[in-house]
């Protein structure tokens, strides 16, 4: 990859976690793609302590550190716009002059062959509508997936990812049509199960009910659902998620934190534009559905009984 110019625009968001910035920063630095952007959002007014972060954050991105032949934006934030309108800001930000685009968050490390296959799908599905979302995870292996080099899913996960502009301006922040596709049962109808459609529809209403939206995430999923988009999914995991510790964190450390990456090989697979049911459900209790730790749980239940004795 790195003979020839990496032309995919590659939009880097960061906070206040410079030690992770630092290392998916190296993986970009080493790819030396030919546009970048770098949206780094500004320190809570409550919590001072986090400018010297955001600060130690930016400084990895001198012009000194950027040392190849590149388009660089920086957006800087001068007050903390949160995780769901920084967020989802920068991603809008950055498509007002690109078609297409790879996302990566602080804390996502990308295997280098990520960008080799965001750029492969990229181009491959350019002209397909239903796909709206390359997904750089590739949850539950022990499922297997036939040989094909990817696969579609009805999931997009944002852990590393790429999308293009047509998919990207479908995006509602606000789920405006949320009480539609309840009432249109569409849930229902790509599961064809009851209760990850109730799964699901109860993540949407805690979104939808907020006047200040708490995370953007939920509202692309739902944007996917809306429009019975695709998500392309590689069949090796490219991205490990290695921050332990964040804004909606618990801290607990689990084996989400640690996915092993692979190198993923382009085979030119042909593959039909449907999903796998059975691999959804399984991905959906597995992933989404599955209890917490004994631990926790009993944690949990321990402070419900406190707060309710207050």
């Amino acid at each position: 990859m790195s003979k020839k110019v990496f032309d995919v625009p590659v939009l880097l968001i960061t906070f206040n976690r410079p030690e992770t910035t630092c290392h998916v920063f190296a993986q970009i630095r080493k790819l030396k793609p030919s546009k970048l952007y770098i949206f780094s959002d500004a320190a809570r007014i409550d919590k001072p302590e986090e400018s010297e972060l955001v600060e130690a954050c930016r400084s990895l991105f001198d012009d000194s550190q950027i040392n190849w032949d590149c388009q660089v934006e920086k957006w800087f934030a001068d007050t903390n716009m949160g995780c769901a309108m920084g967020v989802s800001s920068a991603i809008s930000w950055a498509f007002e002059t690109n078609e297409k685009l790879i996302i990566l968050e602080d804390d996502c490390l990308p295997h280098p062959s990520f960008f080799s296959f965001c750029k492969v799908m990229l181009d491959k599905y350019h002209n397909n509508d239903r796909v709206m979302h390359v997904s750089g995870t590739r949850w539950n292996g022990e499922f297997t997936m036939g040989q094909s080099d990817h696969f579609f899913s009805l999931i997009g996960h944002i852990w590393g990812w790429a999308t293009w502009k047509r998919a990207w301006n479908k995006y509602d922040f606000w789920m405006e049509k949320l009480p539609e596709m309840k009432n249109q049962r569409k849930v229902q109808a790509l599961f064809g199960d009851n209760k990850i459609a109730r799964y699901w529809y109860d993540r949407f209403n805690e979104v939808y009910v907020q006047e200040k939206k708490s995370t953007w995430d939920y509202q692309w999923q739902y944007t996917l659902f809306l429009n019975y988009g695709l998500s392309v999914v590689p069949n090796v995991n490219l991205v490990s998620n290695i921050g332990l510790e964040g804004v909606h964190s618990s801290g607990e450390k689990t084996e989400d934190h640690f996915c092993e990456t692979w190198p993923w090989e382009n085979t030119g697979s042909q593959v039909q534009l449907a999903v796998n049911t059975q691999y959804e459900r399984h991905h959906a209790r597995k992933r989404f559905m599955r209890k917490p730790p004994m631990r926790i749980r009993i944690m949990n239940r321990v402070k419900n009984m406190l707060h309710l004795d207050a």
